[in-house]
């Protein structure tokens, strides 16, 4: 299902799911949580659909980390939950781009502006939200270009197909490098995005799910969270 794991799984440790659009972030969570506990987590990741399905049939796993919305709708039936962070959207341009500032949605000379899906990707919902509650929609609605995830919207600004994108800061902050910049847009054009941990109700693992949703809660885990844009 193309799934990838970190290791095998532990009777003493947690077994986490996680959108794969998070994994630094919960790679360096799960570090620091090992480090501090000596119990390494295994991490599974995927796109948030593989991992709710994942999380409803396998039985194997104890605590899933995604967006509050989807999860909330999945089935999925959670112990306890924790809120790590708000999800940012970003308008970032293509490094051979001549644009630079969220005022460039409005450029008549900015042709193809990438988008995730609305229907299926949260940061494609908030962006529509951002268009439509900024009154630019209507200009820009034929300068858009639907794709399917986050990753995807990055594809298109590297190879310079696309004049600007939205993404999410999370995401941003690892490809910093290859953009040409980006603007983090005003949270009030959208509805807020909540990032959760939530320790399924059935977890085999119970006890190290609930250990490692306190670490969560820590000044430590924390700090990790938020120098990874949440």
């Amino acid at each position: 299902m193309g799934f990838l794991a970190s290791g095998a799984a532990s009777a003493h440790s947690p077994v986490v799911a996680a959108g794969a659009g998070y994994k630094k972030m919960v790679n360096a969570l799960a570090a620091a949580y090992a480090e501090r506990s000596g119990k390494q987590p295994d991490l599974i990741y995927g796109n948030m659909g593989r991992v709710t399905a994942l999380a409803m049939e396998s039985g194997k796993v104890d605590l899933v980390l995604g967006d509050e919305a989807f999860l909330s709708s999945s089935g999925l039936v959670f112990a306890k939950t924790h809120e790590l962070g708000r999800g940012q959207l970003v308008l970032a341009f293509p490094a051979k781009g001549g644009f630079a500032a969220v005022e460039a949605l409005d450029d008549e000379a900015a042709r193809r502006i990438a988008m995730p899906d609305p229907v299926k990707a949260i940061y494609g919902k908030a962006a529509r939200e951002f268009l439509e509650n900024t009154g630019r929609m209507p200009a820009a609605a034929p300068r858009l270009i639907e794709v399917a995830t986050v990753p995807q919207v990055f594809s298109y600004l590297v190879a310079n197909e696309v004049d600007m994108g939205f993404l999410n800061l999370s995401y941003v902050l690892d490809v910093a490098d290859k953009l040409g910049g980006y603007v983090i847009l005003d949270q009030s054009g959208y509805a807020p995005i909540s990032i959760m941990a939530g320790v399924l109700r059935d977890a085999p693992n119970q006890e190290a799910a609930l250990e490692f949703i306190a670490f969560l809660r820590t000044a430590q885990a924390k700090a990790i969270i938020i120098s990874h844009g949440l």
